[in-house]
């Protein structure tokens, strides 16, 4: 198992998961920097920038595990009921809820990652254990590949002077001022766009 930078544990990976691996990206380029060796890199430090403005491991679909006390701010007490904000926007189940190592089996959980516990009060000391599986499954990552791929793209691009480049089935061209600002991890306003559907946003 490994504990995210998010505060939650993937429970079944020693590490996190790939979004896009290198031989994905050479297949999505045609194979034309498949003997760059920055490949790797850059789709390492793609990937992390998208799961830093996301807010958590996004793909693929994992068992979580998040430990919370009954004080953290995702935690919000509302007349005998509790919401809590999980770490995801695509959570696909909930498989247990415990307080302080007692079962709870009244709860529900939207699939942006909101889960109600009804008729429950706990303290502020309360130890909640959540297990549940969050992120994209293979199918509904497409989007998110060709984003991670189009910004090692760009990245790449911009290192071989090159002003035009085609990566996940969208072609590009790049202005100057662009080109002088892209790399692997900066993230325009046109790929938080797309991001924004896996983006935590606070409640509370």
């Amino acid at each position: 198992m490994i504990k995210t930078p998010w505060g939650y544990t993937l429970t079944e990976l020693n590490e996190l998961p790939t979004i896009l691996t290198a031989e994905e990206f050479n297949d999505m380029t045609a194979g034309r920097f498949t003997d760059d060796v920055r490949i790797d890199p850059m789709l390492t430090a793609a990937q992390s920038a998208v799961r830093e403005f996301c807010g958590w491991h996004v793909a693929d679909n994992q068992p979580c595990e998040l430990t919370l006390l009954g004080r953290d701010r995702a935690v919000s007490h509302n007349h005998g009921d509790v919401l809590i904000q999980l770490p995801a926007t695509f959570v696909t189940e909930v498989s247990s809820v415990e307080i302080d190592g007692g079962s709870l089996t009244d709860y529900d959980v939207t699939t942006d990652g909101l889960l109600w516990l009804y008729d429950t009060c706990f303290g502020r000391r309360a130890k909640i254990v959540i297990n549940y599986s969050a992120g994209l499954t293979d199918g509904l990552a497409g989007g998110l590949k060709e984003l991670i791929a189009n910004r090692v793209t760009h990245a790449l691009a911009q290192s071989y002077g090159i002003q035009s480049e085609a990566a996940g089935g969208e072609s590009v061209t790049y202005s100057s001022t662009y080109m002088n600002s892209a790399n692997a991890t900066s993230l325009p306003e046109t790929a938080k766009e797309v991001l924004n559907p896996y983006h935590i946003r606070r409640l509370f």
